[in-house]
């Protein structure tokens, strides 16, 4: 194992977003964990798929370490009170424009009893699919919103997920890229997640509950393909680092899917560039 300047390992977490939101990336995470390099993926608890992915995980995948994946836009509620409280439409859904959630979810503070019911439930619905605790993120990173953050934390902390997610350390790299480079906007969102980060390590720590030391994959979010992946990962300082994907069997899947994301975790040079970097790809605990 190679270790860098500091003598620290590196070590690297790969996962799979979106578990559960339909039949063909439930597809592509199997397939990233019988064939790839993936080893972890987060379960959207209350979509369509997510019995199904249950199921194939237990049957298919033993060793694939499962997460819980917060949904409070742009995805289903588990609670109808939700809906009552204006979370989510009459359609049960939370609003499909993540700025638009941010935004009340901050301004309008009267809904933080909702959005604590609303998680609470996601955390216990994961749980009562007999799994045991993992790790949390959110869709379309809403766990590291301002107001979200410290209850994930919370929670965390008090049903026993060992491992929260927040983006950081991929504005250097992605610049040092050769391939198709970043707009504007992915630059300007790469900065404002580094400073989220920087405030939300310092304000809010739980006992049992960790960080990764750098976590790639919000500024090419679908488009994880193997050139950047292998310039990323030579990129790696020591300590734990998080590449995350968006797999799918589906040339064009819905939102961030496709065909791309899933490429990379089955290539051969990928997981050949691992062994000859020396990066240890961490698997779940048994």
């Amino acid at each position: 194992m190679a270790r860098d300047v500091r003598g620290l390992a590196r070590r690297l977490i790969v996962t799979a977003d979106d578990f559960g939101l339909s039949g063909p990336v439930n597809e592509a995470v199997v397939r990233g964990f019988r064939e790839g390099i993936l080893r972890y993926a987060s379960l959207m608890v209350a979509e369509p798929g997510a019995e199904e992915a249950v199921a194939r995980a237990r049957r298919e995948c033993p060793g694939l370490g499962l997460g819980l994946h917060l949904v409070l836009c742009s995805g289903r509620a588990v609670l109808a009170s939700s809906r009552d409280a204006g979370l989510a439409g009459a359609d049960g859904r939370f609003p499909e424009d993540p700025v638009r959630c941010g935004l009340r979810y901050y301004f309008d503070r009267s809904l933080a009893g909702a959005l604590e019911a609303e998680a609470r439930a996601q955390f216990e619905r994961f749980l009562a699919f007999g799994l045991r605790p993992g790790h949390v993120d959110g869709h379309l990173n809403i766990q590291v919103h301002p107001v979200v953050y410290p209850l994930v934390v919370r929670l965390s902390g008090e049903y026993g997920f060992g491992r929260v997610r927040l983006p950081g350390g991929e504005v250097r790299a992605s610049l040092a890229f050769s391939g198709p480079g970043l707009w504007p906007r992915q630059l300007l969102e790469g900065a404002v997640f580094e400073a989220l980060r920087t405030h939300l390590t310092r304000a809010c720590a739980e006992p049992g509950v960790a960080v990764a030391d750098r976590t790639f994959g919000l500024l090419r979010s679908g488009l994880m393909d193997e050139g950047y992946v292998l310039s990323a990962l030579r990129s790696l300082g020591g300590g734990l680092s998080e590449l995350y994907f968006h797999p799918s069997v589906e040339a064009r899947g819905s939102g961030h899917h496709g065909l791309s994301d899933l490429e990379t975790l089955l290539s051969p040079r990928v997981r050949r560039a691992l062994d000859e970097l020396g990066i240890d790809l961490v698997a779940p605990p048994r």
